[in-house]
């Protein structure tokens, strides 16, 4: 490949009404090789996500400053809001691109203003909605309402960004993460985690998990909550009650990772759960795929980011000796954040930027070069993605599943020093 592949991809994402159109044309031979999901104000997969990497490029070559306001002009123009709105959809989702896109006092002034209102007024409907449950000790926390995806983890990240304007919301949402780490009496008249849930782990198994279930990816569970905290304790936005908050669930991820330290499982059913918290050896859970939503590397990073709040260095250790097992054992056939290589390779530059982080530093070149050589102009957006369980290629343009989101992580770890703007594109992560 002559060109770079970022500015390649960068090229084929820069007319926002000519990519909706090649990834939601249906009936033709191209959209049957895409097999793109397109949602124009998604930060997963619409014109948001696509306007996080050319926000980032515009910030050291403003020629394309042009095509970002394009995408963002094409999130808001003529776009039904969707019923249900988070980090990752509706308005939202466009105050994040938009923040990442400030180059300069002033910019997206107006637009951010009003974005930041809805975004405040999603979170206090979240809070309000689950107040009475939270009240009165009842079980059943919904991970919607809590996750970085869809609930508070995420919306709390952006209303950070959005400063002291803003700053009752954000304590009223940080009051309630911190309640949700309370113990609560769970099926059986058990005492559980405050997080437990009846929830599904995944839409396509309505039927969840016997008895319930305690999520540990960072995507949709406790380590979202436990990220925005230690965050938000940084930024120096405290309630009572955080610091103990951060160390109860700090501690439990660390007691419910493998027996031979290398990692932490999706989830923790009920009966694992119980038996760990009564004092029975620790349960031997399947590890969780090696990613971002799931698995080691996101929980590793709210770890580091819970002990550079509290200043703990062997939480700290605990997590980048993780991490580092995890580099040795990778394997991926998916370049993306959301579970592929990309998410790895991007935890792994903001982690070994840190204090204690330095040993992940030699495993960036082979994850930068496998990243790289994933990239093929051949196909449509640069860098295809596996299809889970089909063994077949998928062509997405956009942040969390697609190519956007590989170049990204490719470019922030080969240059780590490039510019941002206001709010890092990690961010939407929970990963800063």
């Amino acid at each position: 490949m002559t060109e770079h592949p970022v500015a390649l991809l960068a090229e084929r994402l820069t007319d926002p009404v000519a990519l909706a159109e090649r990834v939601t044309r249906a009936r033709t031979p191209e959209a049957a090789a895409t097999r793109s999901p397109w949602h124009p104000q998604s930060l997963a997969d619409g014109h948001p996500g696509v306007a996080l990497l050319l926000a980032s490029l515009a910030h050291t070559d403003p020629a394309y400053g042009r095509a970002t306001h394009a995408h963002l002009t094409a999130a808001v123009t003529g776009v039904r809001r969707p019923a249900r709105e988070g980090l990752y959809a509706g308005l939202p989702a466009v105050a994040f691109a938009a923040r990442t896109a400030v180059d300069r006092p002033g910019a997206y002034a107006g637009l951010l203003t009003r974005l930041d209102a809805q975004v405040a007024l999603v979170v206090r409907r979240i809070v309000e909605a689950d107040a009475p449950r939270v009240a009165a000790g009842e079980a059943g926390a919904r991970m919607y309402g809590y996750d970085v995806v869809a609930g508070l983890s995420g919306l709390g990240r952006l209303l950070l960004a959005a400063g002291p304007d803003h700053r009752e919301t954000t304590e009223l949402l940080l009051t309630h993460l911190v309640a949700l780490t309370r113990p609560v009496t769970g099926p059986g008249g058990r005492t559980v985690p405050g997080w437990w849930t009846s929830d599904p782990v995944l839409v396509s198994e309505p039927d969840g998990i016997p008895g319930g279930h305690l999520n540990v990816g960072l995507a949709h569970g406790i380590p979202g909550p436990l990220a925005l905290l230690s965050l938000a304790h940084r930024a120096g936005f405290r309630v009572p009650g955080q610091e103990r908050a951060i160390r109860t669930i700090a501690e439990w991820l660390l007691a419910r990772r493998s027996a031979d330290g290398a990692g932490w499982p999706n989830i923790v059913p009920l009966a694992a759960e119980l038996a760990a918290a009564s004092g029975g050896p620790r349960p031997d859970l399947a590890e969780a795929r090696t990613g971002w939503c799931y698995g080691t590397p996101g929980v590793a990073r709210s770890l580091q980011l819970a002990a550079l709040a509290l200043k703990e260095p062997d939480w700290n250790r605990q997590a980048v000796a993780a991490v580092a097992l995890t580099c040795d054992r990778a394997d991926f056939a998916d370049p993306t954040l959301c579970h592929g290589l990309a998410g790895l390779t991007t935890i792994v530059a903001l982690m070994a930027q840190e204090p204690g982080g330095a040993e992940l530093r030699s495993f960036l070149p082979v994850l930068t070069d496998s990243l790289a050589a994933a990239a093929d102009p051949a196909h449509p957006f640069v860098w295809p993605a596996a299809a889970p369980g089909e063994g077949t290629l998928v062509h997405r343009p956009g942040f969390l599943d697609g190519a956007a989101g590989a170049a990204l992580a490719l470019r922030h770890a080969t240059n780590p020093e490039a510019p941002q703007g206001q709010l890092p594109w990690q961010a939407a992560l929970l990963l800063c």
